[in-house]
């Protein structure tokens, strides 16, 4: 009977410590995975081609590009993809849905106040007055009052104007028509049935959109706004944002990131154009 309870004992001792060393090996191993933290980044789908949606439904474009470059040289992150609609990117990113905002943004002092910037800008972000080219009556700002423009909602272009149209006089002031996210046909559609009489975007997108409709558009009168375009982070999260400051100073160092600018916007618009 001794013996039996001898043995018994030995043999719970025994599995005691198989279990505590498959305890204390999987206990390494969640350690090790934990060590790689997940970062969530928005981003939209219908702004080509810096972020959109392939014939098989991927996200693909600069902007996916440029943070696949930056997620690479960041070992101690991993990059996983959210898309909203372009009013709604910010948004999640104060709900702290998201991590990173991604979406050619430019610096605004609003913007500013309420979310962290990367110091690091990625691309140049110069916006032109765009218009039918058989238009002989707008060249410059100065002949937009009385005209209608498309603007972007939460756009730096949409605030411009807005901001004029606050300090100009009733005689003077410029009709808008805001819209979420047009897709290009439905920006040249507006143009060319009066919806619209002007919008605004580089000339990078200039280029495609008379590639893609016939070489109908022009630009007009000197930039409105000239900025370049940066990642956006919530208040506070500086840790996120000197890794993605050092990540995107090696990718300029290296000359990665304009030759991504170079093989999906056409040229290096990384320092402007």
């Amino acid at each position: 009977m001794k013996k039996t309870v001898i043995i018994n004992k030995l043999l719970l001792a025994f599995s005691a410590v198989v279990l505590a060393a498959g305890l204390f090996g999987c206990k390494k191993a969640g350690n090790d995975s934990k060590g790689v933290k997940t970062i969530i980044v928005g981003t939209g789908t219908a702004y080509n081609p810096y972020c959109y949606l392939d014939e098989n439904g991927n996200l693909v474009g600069y902007e996916k590009d440029v943070l696949d470059a930056i997620d690479e040289l960041l070992p101690q992150y991993t990059f996983k993809y959210e898309t909203f609609d372009f009013a709604n990117i910010l948004l999640a990113l104060s709900g702290g849905k998201i991590d990173i905002g991604a979406h050619q943004y430019e610096e605004s002092e609003e913007r500013r106040k309420n979310y962290l910037f990367s110091t690091e800008s990625y691309n140049s972000f110069i916006t032109h007055i765009i218009v039918l080219k058989d238009r002989t009556d707008i060249n410059d700002f100065e002949d937009l009052p009385g005209k209608t423009v498309h603007l972007s909602i939460g756009s730096n272009t949409a605030a411009t104007v807005l901001k004029y149209n606050e300090d100009a006089s009733p005689d003077k002031q410029i009709n808008t028509f805001l819209a979420k996210s047009l897709q290009s046909e439905q920006i040249v559609a507006g143009l060319k049935n009066g919806q619209f009489d002007a919008t605004f975007f580089p000339l990078l997108d200039l280029d495609k959109y008379n590639r893609e409709y016939g070489n109908i558009l022009k630009a007009v009168g000197k930039p409105l706004n000239s900025s370049f375009s940066y990642l956006i982070f919530q208040k506070g999260n500086t840790e996120l944002q000197e890794a993605v400051d050092g990540a995107l100073r090696q990718l300029k160092a290296s000359g990665k990131l304009s030759e991504l600018a170079i093989k999906d916007l056409g040229r290096d618009t990384t320092q402007g154009e």
